[in-house]
């Protein structure tokens, strides 16, 4: 049986912000920065980080590192699927990553990380895993992970965003809203009172992508979405955005490689 979570951690000497660009999952992420000079973006939110802080993402939020410079970066990422809350027992302890606002709740300082005990544990799991080499299945391993997302459940503090007034956080939260409609550089420029150059540099500067980039990633995640509920390929896809069904199908081939199945989930 496939193991519905994965741990691991990994380590940058000379880290490129072009290798690290924007993108979402259909699990749940939980980052233990260690070491580096970054800050961290999900969705309209820019987030400084500092050695021991913890990042949640949420189930298709869009969201990415960004090195301030190429100092070393050393990261913990364990990556869980709702299905492990059901398959062991503890769906109450999915509570912290349902019921937050899309958008919020994200950062878990230090303090609170070593306060909470939830450095330890992380510890604990490296410790028991002999380096993260043993299998996931393993019991003592597997319960560690759940005593993690009980210690998450019970934070009640998280950090708001560090930069409120950044220009891009604007035309991301509008972009977040508004990705269904027509969306052109002309109208956010005359939105934002912003040239679209410029725009479009401090856009790709923050996300590692282009507008039109952004724009097609979230209406493919939310043609995944809709799918997921029973809607028709061809409708969700019209739902999502996309003019046409040929328009959806030259942006998911584009996308990923691939053509869409009409099974797709």
């Amino acid at each position: 049986m496939e193991s519905c979570y994965t741990i691991g951690e990994s380590f940058h000497s000379a880290p490129t912000n072009a290798y690290f660009q924007l993108h979402n999952h259909n699990d749940y992420e939980i980052l233990l920065f260690l070491e580096g000079d970054a800050r961290y973006i999900v969705e309209d939110n820019i987030y400084s980080l500092e050695p021991g802080d913890l990042i949640l993402i949420r189930k298709h939020e869009f969201h990415r590192i960004y090195h301030n410079s190429p100092s070393p970066y050393k990261r913990v990422i364990l990556m869980v699927s709702p299905l492990f809350f059901q398959e062991n027992a503890c769906a109450e302890y999915e509570a912290q990553f349902l019921t937050a606002p899309t958008g919020t709740g994200h950062k878990i300082t230090a303090d609170t990380v070593r306060s909470s005990g939830l450095y330890d544990a992380f510890q604990r799991y490296k410790k028991y895993s002999e380096d993260y080499k043993l299998p996931f299945e393993i019991p003592v391993l597997k319960s560690i992970i759940t005593e993690i997302l009980y210690l998450i459940n019970q934070v009640s503090h998280f950090s708001s965003s560090d930069f409120t007034t950044n220009p891009v956080k604007s035309i991301i939260l509008y972009l977040n809203g508004n990705y269904t409609g027509e969306i052109t550089l002309d109208a956010l420029q005359e939105k934002f009172f912003i040239s679209k150059y410029h725009l479009c540099r401090e856009f790709r500067k923050a996300t590692g992508l282009t507008v039109h980039e952004y724009v097609r990633r979230k209406r493919l995640t939310k043609v995944h979405e809709l799918r997921s509920q029973g809607l028709r390929i061809g409708d969700a896809a019209m739902e999502a955005g996309f003019r046409d069904y040929s328009s959806f199908y030259r942006a998911f081939r584009k996308e990923y490689g691939t053509p869409p199945k009409k099974d797709l989930t």
